[in-house]
């Protein structure tokens, strides 16, 4: 090696030092040729399946109302209404029952005393006993429908539980006066749950009921099943509504919570795939920078098309296991150095 060569590897020794000190570190991942379903993403809201509002059967003041959280099986009374008013009105109506039958006795014996009285006693007369049997036989029929009516008001004093559940809310409390149909408590099935969720309209003929759908909640992602679609639209917010059932997680999901949906549109599709991260999104539009050979960073204009998951399908200069940069890439420039300091297994 002459003296002038040395001189020149000298000179360049630096600058490839200083290159490699500044190369970008960044962490790489796989194009991929994956099956790729169009989907939607709504958000939902968790709501129990049974769901009911018990509702005063009577005008009255409540002697009792369950505290919320109680646990209750179907007819455990969930509410009592005050029965001394009712008690007096039963008292009364029976005595009148009584009365009743006591007077229609005396009428029949009275008939029955005419009629063995044979040509004794005029016709006028008999007919008259006979009416006087008749009313008292009504003014009894009367009595009984009366009391029965009071017993029907008071078996509806006490509020029970139409099914499995707990008490979700008490409106009204002990003491308070309330009117026929006063909601009084809500009792909800915390362990039959339901995602509601609605959709847009245009999207109805391509969701159908038994379809698989993705849930992600605090509790991670699981899959569950359309039960039921309801194909009538909401003309003013142009959406319609899915019942989904809800999917078990650990901990549980809880009735109230929102939680994210995604619903398939199509059949699965071959493309090529890129993680969303390997996307990078400026003013002059969509790209993807990948590592060739000799540790370049080099810029490829992409669009993308059907995402699911953690992967977006991409149309560009790119092949499957191409090395794409999905951390570092957001400062990049064509032709940058880059050092690769992962590989993501996504």
């Amino acid at each position: 090696m002459n003296l002038r060569s040395i001189a020149i590897a000298t000179l360049l020794l630096p600058s490839l030092a200083f290159a490699e000190d500044h190369a970008a570190a960044v962490q790489i991942a796989k194009a991929q040729l994956k099956s790729l379903t169009p989907s939607v993403v709504a958000t939902g809201q968790i709501r129990s399946r049974a769901g009911a509002d018990l509702s005063a059967g009577v005008a009255g003041r409540l002697a009792w109302v369950a505290e919320p959280g109680t646990r209750v099986s179907k007819g455990d009374v969930v509410a009592k209404m005050d029965l001394d008013e009712l008690r007096l009105q039963r008292a009364e109506q029976a005595a009148r029952v009584t009365r009743g039958e006591l007077a229609l006795k005396a009428a029949q014996r009275e008939l029955e005393r005419l009629t063995a009285a044979g040509d004794a006693v005029s016709k006028v007369q008999l007919n008259q006993a006979e009416d006087s049997r008749d009313l008292a036989k009504a003014d009894l029929e009367v009595a009984r429908a009366t009391l029965r009516q009071t017993e029907e008001r008071v078996s509806r004093t006490e509020l029970r539980a139409p099914f499995q559940g707990v008490v979700s809310d008490r409106l009204k409390r002990e003491g308070e006066e309330v009117a026929r149909g006063d909601v009084v408590a809500r009792v909800a099935d915390p362990d039959h749950l339901e995602v509601r969720l609605f959709l847009p309209l245009r999207h109805v003929r391509a969701i159908a009921a038994g379809d698989t759908v993705e849930v992600q909640s605090d509790s991670g992602v699981a899959a569950a099943k359309i039960r039921q679609i309801v194909p009538v639209g909401d003309a003013r917010s142009q959406s319609f509504e899915a019942l989904i059932d809800a999917p078990r997680t650990d901990p549980p999901l809880a009735a109230g919570a929102s939680v994210q949906v995604e619903l398939p549109l199509q059949a699965p599709q071959q493309a090529l795939a890129v993680p969303r991260d390997a996307v990078v999104i400026r003013a002059d539009g969509l790209s993807v920078y990948k590592v060739d050979a000799d540790h370049h960073a080099r810029r490829v204009p992409v669009k993308t098309g059907i995402a699911q998951g953690q992967w977006v399908e991409v149309d560009g200069a790119i092949t499957a296991e191409d090395a794409v940069i999905v951390r570092g890439a957001e400062s990049l420039h064509d032709g940058d150095v880059v050092q690769v300091v992962s590989q993501s297994a996504a």
